[in-house]
């Protein structure tokens, strides 16, 4: 009789549990032990505030990066309130949302709300990015112009290999329409 047709569902069932947490076991020894930068990198999203702010983050010096990720993070610490305002403006709006009968000017209120904390928040994030953008020098800010425009060329083609909508709520891409899709959210 082979060796496998001795082995007891048990005994089978130990050794891919043994497997099962070694690996559990390595990935989280890994994890602590893996050396760690200072900084998580520069934002990613959110817009092109925040693609300014990476490209600022390029294109200086390696000496002058940790000042101006620290003014970032000091803005983000400042703006925890401003955090704290959104996530109980989305709060109200769910509330509103969930009552019965429908309160139109509920939602409107939590609506009204939630635009004001984006306004706020992009207005401190904002004067933030002024304040680095003035600190560069001429040749800096051409040279962040310069990789601003490299993004968006690559943004440019990347929507043009995926195709674009019709407006008609069909997307197209550049072999023809594709199927039938919503149409996506209005830009403004």
């Amino acid at each position: 009789m082979s060796a496998l047709k001795r082995l007891s569902p048990l005994a089978i069932a130990l050794a891919v549990s043994l497997i099962a947490n070694a690996l559990l076991v390595g990935l989280v020894l890994g994890d602590r032990l893996a050396p760690r930068s200072d900084h998580r990198g520069p934002p990613r999203g959110g817009g092109g505030d925040f693609t300014i702010a990476r490209g600022i983050d390029q294109i200086v010096p390696e000496g002058e990066r940790n000042e101006i990720r620290q003014a970032f993070r000091s803005a983000f610490m400042d703006s925890r309130e401003r955090f704290q305002d959104k996530r109980e403006a989305r709060d109200a709006l769910t509330e509103a949302l969930a009552q019965t009968p429908y309160n139109k000017t509920a939602v409107d209120q939590a609506f009204e709300r939630m635009r004001r904390t984006d306004t706020e928040l992009t207005r401190s994030f904002q004067t933030v990015l002024s304040e680095q953008l003035s600190g560069l020098s001429d040749a800096q800010r051409a040279e962040l112009v310069t990789w601003l425009e490299e993004v968006e060329s690559r943004r440019q083609e990347r929507r043009e290999r995926r195709g674009h909508w019709d407006g008609n709520g069909r997307r197209e891409s550049p072999d023809g329409p594709m199927r039938d899709r919503p149409s996506p959210p209005l830009e403004r």
